[in-house]
């Protein structure tokens, strides 16, 4: 679930620099913001559910997920925790990113060309890209991006390893002052960011 929610990548192989030319355009500004709508599709339909909201990223290695349709959820990574909050059922889920996690998450595709290319085989035709985990998981069997016009990212599919997609698509991507670090650290009203099981 995590590694789906922990998707924005970014990037070619073939032309060797695309990865950096990809992170480079997202390290353009402090921060970023865009509307996202995600649709899971599960493996044998052609459509499945779909949920909306904003999407709040800053380089290096920050991004939040305002879920603002359905049941209203945060997802947010400060670079070393991901957390999941939900108000409406009273929980917050904390992972801790290690080394070896966040190699295998999406989101390092776009903010670590390197850590791309060591974790993933990296094909592009176009304006698609396909990252294949070099060690596959449950989780994540392939990632697929599309570059839009302005050199972000306008699609981001994930697959797991039972066919199940998620896909995300993004829209009206725009510069924006960097949020302080709290704010990638959600919690539950009254209490503080919720901490990773040790």
């Amino acid at each position: 679930m995590l590694t789906a929610l922990l998707l924005l990548v970014l990037s070619a192989n073939p032309a060797p620099d695309a990865l950096d030319r990809l992170a480079g355009a997202l390290r353009a500004s402090r921060g970023w913001r865009a509307a996202f709508a995600q649709e899971y599709i599960p493996e044998g339909f052609d459509t499945g559910t779909t949920e909306r909201g904003t999407v709040t990223l800053a380089p290096p290695a920050r991004l939040r997920f305002d879920y603002t349709s359905g049941a209203a959820r945060i997802f947010a990574t400060d670079g070393s925790v991901g957390r999941l909050v939900d108000p409406g059922a009273g929980t917050c889920d904390a992972v801790r990113l290690d080394a070896g996690v966040w190699a295998r998450l999406p989101l390092s595709a776009v903010l670590d060309p390197a850590a791309a290319r060591r974790a993933f085989v990296v094909e592009a035709n176009g304006a698609a890209i396909r990252l294949i985990p070099r060690e596959p998981t449950p989780d994540l069997a392939q990632v697929t991006v599309i570059i839009g016009p302005d050199d972000l990212p306008h699609e981001v599919t994930v697959r797991d390893a039972s066919g199940n997609r998620n896909q995300f698509t993004f829209s009206g991507w725009r510069p924006d002052r960097e949020p302080p670090p709290s704010f990638f650290q959600p919690s539950l009203p009254g209490s503080g960011p919720c901490a990773p099981e040790e």
